[in-house]
């Protein structure tokens, strides 16, 4: 069974209607051929707080700045913790995973990030649909690829968002820290 996992619902209902589908489950389809469609509903994952990694940086002090991980590391949402479930369920019976992340490199990263954290191993897949009408859908499905031909984009959305948290976990503590220590509140 192969599993498509989009990055939000719409585009995982264009893709179950293009392969044909046969039933609803709860956060799935079950396609006519015996794959399934899931999807994300934009990041399921989200990257670790200071205080995540020690407990200690939960309270802001200048002396712990900058704060660089050693190793990145990724924790469930919260808010997305059921589909999550189903998304990690469903890997564990596919024989064939398919990244149907929107056709940029937040896209390619929302959907990598999940088959990383859940330690899938099975051949990964890419389709690349920028239209959800069923024609295009169709199109794009018969030009499925190796994952690993835009999984550079990826790497460069992750790239930017360790970016992001660098600058702004560090810098919004010590312009914070900064303004206490000149009276502000």
């Amino acid at each position: 069974m192969r599993l498509f996992i989009a990055e939000k619902p719409s585009l995982g209902l264009a893709v179950a209607q293009a392969i044909g589908i046969k039933e609803k489950g709860r956060g799935y389809i079950e396609c006519n051929n015996g794959d399934r469609v899931t999807w994300a509903i934009g990041h399921l994952l989200q990257q670790y707080t200071p205080d995540d990694y020690d407990i200690a940086l939960k309270k802001w002090n200048e002396q712990d700045l900058p704060i660089i991980p050693e190793q990145w590391k990724m924790k469930v949402s919260s808010k997305t913790k059921d589909q999550f479930k189903i998304v990690k369920d469903l890997i564990k019976e596919a024989k064939i995973l398919v990244n149907v992340g929107d056709p940029d490199r937040e896209g390619q990263l929302i959907i990598d990030e999940i088959f990383q954290y859940c330690n899938a191993s099975q051949p990964i897949k890419r389709v690349l649909i920028s239209d959800l009408n069923l024609a295009p859908v169709k199109k794009a499905l018969s030009k499925i690829q190796d994952n690993d031909i835009t999984v550079k984009l990826g790497h460069s959305a992750l790239a930017r968002g360790r970016a992001d948290w660098l600058v702004g976990m560090n810098l919004t503590r010590a312009f914070t820290l900064a303004g206490r220590k000149a009276g502000l509140d």
